[in-house]
């Protein structure tokens, strides 16, 4: 072979290492450039390519994954998990077939993810609920109703004298103060002694005056028994009934009145003693999820259920009685779907990281 030669196979050699260092040097580069992403979930707008604590609320950050690098995860746990759910799937009545503007906004977490934000679900069910209200309430000391009932009385044992408008007009002024037409019958025909409302009560009875919210208005009705409890007699609990509603709300607390009658033998209670009343009402079949499961954005309510074992989609709802640690649904939610109920407010941080801010809100 001749000296060109082999100095051409020389210079090809060389040229060739050089390339390869180059493609290697571009390939570190590459890499290089694909950083990991961390996110505050309480402050997603804060982003970080290490790991460490958000400078405002001091939480551990996030790594923010890419939808089309979830891998599907096979251990024992998340099979069980896959199973049941495919289970409580078979008995719900999701509609066939889901639109493909639905699928785009479902959100996609890892089984590591999931543990990692502290995702815990619950089954949409129907549940026996006992709502417990509580009403600040006195013993009744009443000089108006009094007056008023009074003043009736003494209408009708007259009526022959008096034109019907004036016993009618009477009777409305009981009607606005509360009494319904049965509790009006009552107080005058001698069963109840108008002077109870003053004196306080006769017969083994006390008259309780309660105050309830209007959010209670619904549950309230007359017959529900009623405990009294005071601190003046702390060991004892005085039980009765309601026995009327008043008719017009309080303009300046909103709240409406309720009367009861409640057990007094010992003629213990006086007028004006203070204490609290306890309503309980047993409400069936209930269909409910645990208030936490409810993101109340200020436009709408919103409920993320689980759609399969590593996808969550957000849903509108429309709420009724709130029945702590439980919420009524009225519509949104069906019986056997399953929905998060713990780290809500950090699920939907990253739906409006993937998403944008508006599109985890369905309208």
């Amino acid at each position: 072979m001749k000296p060109n030669d082999l100095s051409i196979y020389s210079f090809v050699g060389w040229i060739g290492k050089v390339l390869a260092i180059l493609i290697v040097a571009a390939f570190i580069a590459d890499c290089s450039s694909k950083k990991d992403i961390y996110y505050c979930p309480m402050h997603p707008h804060y982003t970080s390519d290490r790991p460490g604590n958000c400078p405002i609320c001091n939480m551990d950050l996030v790594k923010k994954e890419d939808p089309s690098e979830h891998k599907d995860h096979t251990n024992a746990n998340n099979s069980l998990q896959a199973a049941e759910f495919t289970k409580n799937e078979e008995h719900s009545s999701h509609s066939s077939g889901t639109s493909s503007e639905k699928n785009s906004q479902e959100l996609i977490l890892s089984f590591e993810k999931q543990q990692s934000i502290g995702i815990k679900t619950e089954l949409v069910s129907r549940r026996n609920l006992t709502k417990k209200i509580s009403a600040y309430s006195s013993v009744a000391y009443d000089p108006e109703l009094y007056s008023a009932l009074s003043e009736y009385k003494e209408a009708v044992r007259s009526s022959e004298f008096l034109s019907p408008e004036i016993i009618r007009n009477l009777q409305l002024r009981l009607r606005q103060l509360g009494l319904s037409p049965d509790q009006i019958r009552v107080w005058t025909s001698g069963a109840r002694d108008p002077s109870e409302l003053i004196l306080g009560g006769k017969s083994g009875r006390a008259h309780i005056y309660s105050q309830i919210y209007e959010s209670d208005f619904t549950t309230a009705k007359v017959g529900l028994p009623i405990k009294f409890k005071t601190d003046v007699y702390p060991e004892k609990e005085f039980i009765g009934k309601i026995k009327s509603i008043d008719v017009i709300l309080d303009k300046n607390n909103r709240t409406l009145r309720l009367r009861s009658e409640v057990s007094d033998p010992g003629q213990l209670l006086k007028p004006q003693m203070f204490g609290d009343s306890i309503i309980e009402v047993s409400l069936p079949k209930i269909l409910s999820v645990p208030t936490s499961a409810i993101l109340d954005t200020g436009k709408q309510k919103i409920a993320y259920v689980q759609t399969a074992p590593d996808r969550f989609q957000a849903v509108s709802v429309q709420t009724g009685k709130n029945i702590e640690p439980w919420v009524e649904i009225l519509s949104g939610l069906k019986e056997e779907q399953r929905v998060v109920t713990e780290s809500t407010f950090l699920i939907d941080s990253e739906a409006k990281i993937r998403f944008g801010s508006d599109s985890s809100h369905v309208h």
